[in-house]
């Protein structure tokens, strides 16, 4: 993982830039995130029941506008969003930037890149699962017999983890998620290679993609999906004020 800063431009040809964002760590003093967020996305954060969870929210949006304005040489509150069928932002300007969002606990990630539809998901792996139970119901029989496999109660959460965030990303990629059904993509084999889902819900049927697992940080498990071809993922370490300073540096007077 680098921590380092990517580049001012759209990531490289070929290349699915990851932000890992500690969701937790304390802000330093006069860090106003809502200057950043549009009204719906301050008026979701002020559903949340707990006050954690709003915080973690408005980080993780933040961050996204962040970094579209950095990718795209543009200022954060200038990036003008919408919603697909199912939910997943796009940005309205035609741009070749695609990107997706998700979070567990305190570690947020950030896909962006210009290969095609991307999706990702992180799980924690303290998360309390009934594994076996659950890919009964909604695995294939060979993504159960993986996890089955598992020797110790941990290993079995760890692989129930590690497929279900491939099944995820791949859902996320398509411009779904999990409401279409887990049981529309087997991530048992090979998934870097390709893999098919079998809904028959619109465009979704028939569809290619191909899932890589990350592994951000101790203690998470990860995935990204994206067309299938050659691409490759770079993992970023990127701190909420550095992200605003590079910003107002680049392009001053943006915030």
């Amino acid at each position: 993982m680098s921590a380092a800063f990517p580049l001012s431009k759209l990531p490289p040809q070929a290349t699915i830039d990851v932000w890992v964002i500690d969701l937790d760590r304390p802000l330093s003093s006069g860090a106003n995130l809502d200057n950043l967020l549009s009204i719906q996305e301050r008026n979701r954060a002020a559903r949340f029941a707990f006050e954690r969870d709003s915080l973690r929210f408005r980080l993780c949006r933040a961050m996204l506008r962040l970094g579209l304005g950095w990718y795209l040489q543009r200022s954060p509150r200038d990036i003008e969003l919408a919603a697909g069928a199912w939910g997943k932002p796009f940005l309205t300007d035609g741009s070749e930037l695609r990107f997706n969002v998700t979070h567990s606990e305190g570690l947020g990630l950030i896909a962006f890149t210009t290969v095609g539809e991307v999706g990702i998901d992180v799980e924690s792996l303290d998360r309390p699962v009934d594994a076996v139970d659950i890919a009964s119901t909604y695995f294939s029989r060979s993504e159960l017999a993986m996890i089955a496999d598992g020797t110790t109660l941990r290993e079995r959460v760890r692989k129930f983890l590690c497929l279900w965030t491939r099944k995820e990303a791949v859902l996320k990629a398509a411009g779904y998620g999990i409401a279409f059904g887990l049981d529309t993509v087997d991530v048992s084999q090979n998934p870097a290679s390709g893999v098919r889902l079998s809904g028959t819900q619109g465009k979704i049927a028939g569809t290619h993609w191909a899932v890589r697992d990350l592994e951000p940080i101790n203690n998470f498990v990860g995935a990204v999906a994206a067309p299938p071809g050659d691409w490759l993922t770079q993992q970023w370490q990127i701190r909420y004020e550095d992200a605003l300073d590079r910003i107002v540096e680049r392009f001053p007077g943006t915030i």
